[in-house]
């Protein structure tokens, strides 16, 4: 596998695609520009939950269900919705405009999981409760049942897990860096990995840890390296360097993308409170800015519309390379 070292661009000028070879070569003549995959399923954290957690009360998990979320994606009403990430994947890999369903809408009338599922959940990690291994579990049900169709061979799975919230929760009794702890959360990804190919996924898009927002964060290095030995040298594996990524956007060399790159655009004032909360009187307990398009991130974890288009442009060509798309 050829590891992107700035492919997982969102918005990248460092981007380093020379050494990005095409999985499959599509030369079907007339049919060149129909999509060589059918499906698409997505595994993960806040990176890519597009409302598998139900609304519930008002806390961290939940906040994407309530205001000021989804304020500046005018395309969808600015409700929540699916990430600009995944609608963009659909459109590359599938040829559609919106993302896989979640897979908690699966029972609803009218959901077609005919183009894959989304199975991402907010604070997902990979340890026991945090659930990717209870997400590809709930995939293997669906294939059980047979209501994902078996033949799997021409799916794409995007492997999400920003490993936030095996971080945030470090038993005390263990250092930040303890390089067993960090490797048994890149165990579990890779995992994941192993488990979706064995259910006959045929590729799977994987990312490596992104740096946090404005905090210290010494697992990225060994984390990503742990990666990169485990994966970079299967074929069917995608790994998309988030790292760099994020550090093409906000600490460019040359032309600067956004005028806020380290300031949230949705700030809790609380330090250990979140983007949305409110106290027991109904006061605000966040700051918001009028301008989201200006800032690359939209509160301490994630970027704002603009700063996962700017993302998706500068990781198209990649992708597609890679799949041979």
């Amino acid at each position: 596998m050829k590891t992107l070292f700035a492919a997982a661009c969102f918005a990248f000028l460092l981007l380093n695609a020379a050494g990005v070879e095409s999985r499959r070569c599509r030369c079907d003549g007339d049919d060149s520009d129909k999509p060589s995959y059918d499906k698409l399923f997505v595994f993960g954290d806040s990176f890519a939950d597009a409302g598998n957690l139900p609304k519930g009360d008002l806390k961290w998990e939940t906040r994407g269900w309530y205001e000021p979320s989804g304020m500046s994606d005018a395309d969808h009403d600015n409700k929540p919705t699916d990430r600009p990430l995944l609608r963009r994947l659909a459109k590359i890999i599938l040829g559609q405009k919106e993302a896989p369903p979640p897979e908690r809408l699966r029972r609803q009338d009218g959901a077609d999981l005919s183009s894959g599922v989304n199975f991402a959940s907010s604070g997902a990690g990979v340890f026991p409760g945090w659930n990717l291994d209870k997400q590809i579990k709930k995939f293997k049900r669906l294939l059980r049942k047979r209501i994902i169709g078996k033949d799997l061979s021409q799916s794409v799975a995007l492997v999400s897990i920003a490993s936030g919230a095996d971080y945030a929760d470090v038993p005390s009794d263990l250092p930040d860096m303890d390089p067993l702890y960090i490797t048994n959360v890149t165990d579990g990804i890779v995992d994941g990995v192993r488990k979706l190919q064995d259910l006959g996924v045929g590729t799977v898009l994987v990312n490596l840890l992104p740096p946090p927002y404005m905090t210290s964060h010494p697992q990225v290095s060994p984390q990503n390296k742990h990666l990169m030995n485990k994966l970079r040298d299967d074929d069917s594996v995608l790994l998309l360097d988030l790292n760099a990524v994020f550090k093409g956007i906000v600490t460019p060399k040359t032309e600067k993308l956004f005028y806020h790159r380290h300031t949230p655009c949705c700030e809790s004032i609380d330090e250990n409170g979140f983007c949305g909360q409110v106290d027991g009187e109904g006061n605000l307990q966040y700051t918001l800015c009028d301008r989201p398009y200006k800032y690359f991130y939209w509160d301490s974890t994630n970027p704002t519309q603009a700063g996962w288009k700017a993302v998706m442009e500068q990781l198209e060509g990649p992708i597609r390379e890679y799949l041979g798309i």
